[in-house]
């Protein structure tokens, strides 16, 4: 099993003024307007989500039927996970999220890295992480929250 590589910022909770650059962020307006134009060419309705409890990813519901898919993208590099809601009909209010492979959008994301549920379910373990081990913040953050896979770590709602 090869280990993916997280870089900085990826997981949020860099918070470490003077000690490490900040993190790196992409472009949530033109994710959003990306969204937006393959809802249009599928010729299906989507929704900029924006008010749910999470601060590490960015997300969009697109009106599959006969359920949605949302797409989330973390908010410091171009990773792309397609999810479907919770047991209870909601998203983004608990966690982990239910990452799915998701074909029919994923030929849109063109510039972003799409996750695959196998990448995603990857046990996270922070020692075999060279590039966030260090960080003290993120010892923190791990140690408290106890992110289980790789999909825990990237699309997290504890910054």
């Amino acid at each position: 099993m090869t280990k993916m590589n997280l870089p900085y910022g990826v997981t949020g909770g860099y918070y470490m003024p003077g000690e490490e650059p900040e993190p790196p962020s992409i472009n949530k307006s033109k994710f959003y307007s990306l969204c937006k134009e393959i809802a249009s060419k599928k010729q299906i309705n989507c929704e900029i989500l924006r008010d749910l409890n999470y601060n590490n990813f960015y997300a969009v519901k697109f009106f599959f039927k006969p359920e949605p898919v949302y797409v989330a993208v973390n908010i410091a590099h171009p990773y792309v996970a397609f999810c479907l809601a919770d047991e209870n009909g909601k998203f983004g209010s608990s966690f982990p999220l239910n990452f799915i492979d998701f074909r029919e959008l994923a030929d849109g994301f063109k510039g972003y890295k799409i996750m695959t549920v196998s990448d995603l379910n990857k046990p996270f373990i922070l020692n075999e992480h060279e590039e966030l081990r260090n960080v003290g913040s993120i010892k923190e953050q791990i140690k408290h929250w106890g992110p289980k896979t790789i999909g825990d770590a990237i699309f997290n709602y504890w910054d």
